[in-house]
């Protein structure tokens, strides 16, 4: 570029001052921001940001030219996928400005495009935080079936990065519920099977629980889910049948990295996640069982063992007590498992519901006696 990055913040400058009429100057703004994205990227990157940098002070003058500027330069950046930096230049954008009334729609589009740039950068607060405020604007009901799509997709991307596997789980399984023919090819970044292959991968990382096995449930009986490469892992799964190594590790190619980062106890959330699975199996084998030979089948130390043996018993999530003495760890045999749990409380719910139509149906053929 022969031009000194002064000379161009003199020109640009100049034209948006006082002395050149408003029209000239935005006309000549939006100008030379059509013919940025044409340019190389630093070319591109250094225009405009000497551009958005002299017209703050008039930004309330050219708000629709810096618009198109900041979305131009964030494509940019995301396309080098310098996601972050791509967030932070389109969060630029003055959403809730007095000058111009931009539609709740479009605020939504732009809250829900900026949250999955800073998902992809890995900010989940930023993240959190513009999805959260794309929520509250999505009650307008202005977003049309692809947009809300797109919302959905970005929520579960967010939930799933944050940890929260469970409801990230529920979230994907959801967008395998919308229309293909309502939503358009820019919007679905995922397939159906994408979308139902994230849900059960998120399932199977999420803490044991009921929660997670009535998902599983939910997956496992979708006609769908049987035709998935992870399919055979999610039967053994929800069966709560021993998962091995060698199962584990074909599982790990459908997973995301964020699925095997280590934590702070040396254990991924698969790892974590296989390791809870199996004790709750093994407590369906054995009666009890030393936390030397337990950690030697779990594939983890007698000390991680014990921890996640006493974790699991404190939240309900495995019947049974520990010896400290001996350093054992006894099971419940004759607790119920959380299947036979839920089972059992569906019984009631119906029986209840028996009792009650019956004794309206009662009631309502004295009522007719009574008449006669």
């Amino acid at each position: 570029m022969g031009t000194t990055k002064a000379e161009l913040e003199t020109f640009v400058e100049h034209c948006i001052s006082e002395h050149v009429p408003l029209a000239i100057s935005r006309e000549i703004i939006t100008d030379m921001s059509k013919q940025l994205p044409s340019l190389e990227s630093d070319v591109h990157k250094t225009i405009a940001d000497v551009i958005l940098g002299r017209i703050q002070p008039r930004l309330v003058s050219f708000e629709e030219q810096v618009r198109a500027l900041r979305e131009d330069l964030a494509t940019r950046y995301a396309r080098e996928e310098h996601w972050t930096r791509a967030a932070e230049v389109l969060a630029g954008i003055d959403l809730d400005s007095g000058v111009r009334t931009l539609s709740n729609a479009f605020k939504l589009r732009k809250c829900v495009e900026i949250a999955e740039l800073y998902a992809e950068g890995g900010d989940l607060v930023q993240a959190d935080l513009f999805i959260s405020r794309a929520r509250l604007l999505r009650a307008s009901g202005e977003a049309d079936a692809s947009l809300d799509y797109q919302y959905n997709s970005c929520w579960a991307t967010v939930l799933d990065r944050k940890g929260r596997f469970m409801d990230a789980s529920d979230r994907y399984y959801a967008l395998a519920g919308y229309d293909p023919s309502r939503e358009s090819q820019t919007a679905q970044k995922h397939s159906l099977v994408d979308v139902l292959t994230l849900a059960v991968a998120c399932a199977v990382i999420a803490p044991t629980g009921p929660q997670r096995l009535r998902m599983l449930q939910t997956l496992y009986k979708d006609e769908r889910c049987a035709q998935l490469s992870v399919f055979a892992f999610l039967e053994k799964v929800y069966l709560e049948r021993l998962l091995r190594v060698e199962e584990v590790l074909a599982f790990e190619r459908f997973l995301k990295p964020h699925h095997l980062a280590v934590d702070g106890d040396s254990l991924s959330a698969l790892q974590r996640a296989v390791v809870e699975h199996n004790l709750v199996s093994m407590s369906n084998v054995y009666n009890n069982i030393g936390f030397d030979e337990l950690g030697e089948l779990l594939g983890v130390s007698d000390i991680q063992a014990e921890k996640m043996v006493a974790k699991m018993i404190s939240e309900d999530r495995l019947s049974g007590r520990i010896d400290q003495v001996d350093r054992f760890v006894y099971f419940d045999s004759d607790a119920p498992t959380i299947e036979e749990e839920w089972d059992k409380q569906v019984v009631e719910v119906s029986l209840t519901l028996n009792g009650i139509v019956e004794t309206l149906t009662a009631k309502q053929n004295e009522t007719s006696s009574d008449n006669v």
